[in-house]
C-alpha cells in the first residue's frame, strides 16, 4: 500500500470521527438540558475520572496517553456547550454582571495614588495616563492597595512588570489579598541615569542605592564600574535618600527624580537594554466597562497535577479566545500548586466573555476576575 492510499484510509476515518463528534456534541445539548431541569452541575469530576481511566484501561498500552488527552479535549469541548446551553451563573458571574449594570463613569478629575515620592515612575506613568489628576504619594504598595480598597484615591497606579527584569513579584504577592478591578495599563520607557549630590565623582562613589528591579536592570554597568549596591523602596525615593546623605553615594532614578531632588547626573541611559519599559496597571475599587477594552485580566489555582494546565487551556482555543499573558506564581502550600494570572482577548460587554468567565468561575478554585482594559 503506497502513501495516498494510506492516506486516504486516514481521510475517510477522519469523515468518520468527524461525524461522531457531531452525534455526540448533539447528545451533548440534551444532556445539558436534563441538567438544566433537575438543577444538575456542568462539572462532574468524579465521572469524568472514571470516563478516562476505562479509556486509558480499553486504549492498546502505546495509544493509553494519547486516548487520554484525546478524550479529555472532548470533555472539555462537550463542558463548554453545556455551559452555553444551560447558562447557570455562578456568584461571581453574578456580581460582575452587577457591576456591568451599575454603568460606573469614569471622573473626569480622578484622584490617583502612587507609590514613593515625586518623580517616581510611577508617578510619571500617573502624569502620562491621567495628566489633570490629584496625585497622592504612598510609602509602600501595601498603602495603595488599601488606599484604592478605601476609597481614599478613585485609582492607583503599580508597576506590574518590566520587559528586562520581569515581574514585579511584591505586586503579585499584594494581588491575592485585595479587592480591585484593573481598568487601564499604561507601558512607560524606563530610562535610568546615575545621579549623585553635586561635587561627587564617580571614581567617589561608595555605594549605588535603587529599587532592586532598576538594580537588575543597570546590572552590566555597575558590573563594569565594580559599584556596590543596595536596595531601595523606590527609585525616586533613593534618589532623595542620596540627596539627604553627607556619604558619597549614588542612586539609580530618572532625570525627573534627579533634578526634582538637585541631584548631578554623571551618566543617562545607564540601562542594559535601551528598549527597557515598564507596565503598570491602573485599580479601581469601581469597575468602568468601556467598548475599547480588549483585554480581561484573571486569577486562578490549578493542582499540581498532570493535564490540569492542558484542560485548562483548551477552554480558550474551544472559545476561539488568544490568550495573551500567562504567569504563574507559587503559593506555598505543600502540593506545590501555583495561582495563573492569565490575559486574554476580550470585553464583558460581550456575550461570549461572560460565557468563558462563567465557566473558569464554576470549575476552577480561587478563580478571580480582575478587570478588562484596553491593552496600550
Amino acid at each position: 500500500m503506497n502513501l495516498d492510499e494510506l492516506r486516504c484510509q486516514i481521510d475517510q476515518i477522519d469523515q468518520n470521527l468527524l461525524q461522531l463528534f457531531e452525534q455526540r456534541m448533539e447528545i451533548v445539548k440534551g444532556v445539558a438540558a436534563y441538567k438544566k431541569e433537575n438543577n444538575l452541575p456542568i462539572f462532574h469530576k468524579d465521572r469524568e475520572d472514571q470516563i478516562i481511566q476505562r479509556i486509558s484501561s480499553q486504549a492498546a498500552p502505546e495509544n493509553a496517553e494519547g486516548a487520554k488527552v484525546l478524550f479529555s479535549t472532548l470533555m472539555n469541548i462537550s463542558k463548554c456547550l453545556q455551559q452555553k446551553e444551560v447558562l447557570d451563573y455562578t456568584l461571581d458571574t453574578l456580581k460582575l454582571l452587577e457591576e456591568i449594570q451599575a454603568g460606573h463613569q469614569q471622573p473626569e478629575h480622578p484622584t490617583v495614588g502612587c507609590q514613593g515620592v515625586v518623580g517616581a515612575y510611577s508617578y510619571l506613568a500617573c502624569q502620562k495616563k491621567f495628566p489633570n489628576a490629584t496625585i497622592t504619594m504612598f510609602d509602600q504598595f501595601e498603602d495603595v492597595f488599601q488606599a484604592v480598597q478605601n476609597e481614599k484615591v478613585d485609582f492607583g497606579i503599580l508597576p506590574l512588570e518590566n520587559s528586562n527584569a520581569g515581574s514585579v513579584d511584591e505586586v503579585y504577592e499584594l494581588m491575592k489579598y485585595h479587592n480591585f478591578y484593573i481598568n487601564h495599563t499604561i507601558t512607560l520607557k524606563i530610562d535610568h541615569c546615575l545621579a549623585v549630590r553635586p561635587g561627587i565623582k564617580a571614581t567617589d562613589i561608595q555605594k549605588v542605592y535603587s529599587h532592586n528591579q532598576a538594580l537588575r536592570q543597570c546590572s552590566q554597568f555597575l558590573t563594569l564600574h565594580h559599584l556596590p549596591q543596595e536596595s531601595y523602596t523606590n527609585t525616586a525615593a533613593a534618589a532623595e535618600f542620596v540627596a539627604k546623605s553627607d556619604l558619597p553615594i549614588a542612586a539609580i532614578c530618572s532625570q525627573e527624580s534627579a533634578k526634582t531632588h538637585g541631584l548631578q547626573i554623571l551618566q543617562q541611559n545607564i540601562q542594559n537594554n535601551d528598549e527597557n519599559y515598564t507596565r503598570f496597571m491602573v485599580i479601581s475599587k469601581k469597575l468602568y466597562p468601556r467598548p475599547e477594552c480588549d483585554t480581561i485580566a484573571t486569577s486562578l489555582t490549578i493542582s499540581n497535577a498532570v493535564g490540569s494546565l492542558y484542560n485548562l487551556l483548551t477552554k480558550f482555543a474551544v472559545n476561539g479566545v488568544n490568550l495573551t499573558k500567562i504567569e504563574s506564581k507559587p503559593i506555598g502550600n505543600k502540593n506545590f500548586d501555583v495561582v495563573f494570572y492569565l490575559d486574554f482577548s476580550g470585553n464583558i460587554l460581550e456575550e461570549q466573555s461572560i460565557h468563558l468567565l462563567n465557566e473558569l468561575s464554576s470549575e476552577l478554585t480561587g478563580f478571580k476576575f480582575l478587570g478588562n482594559y484596553k491593552a496600550d
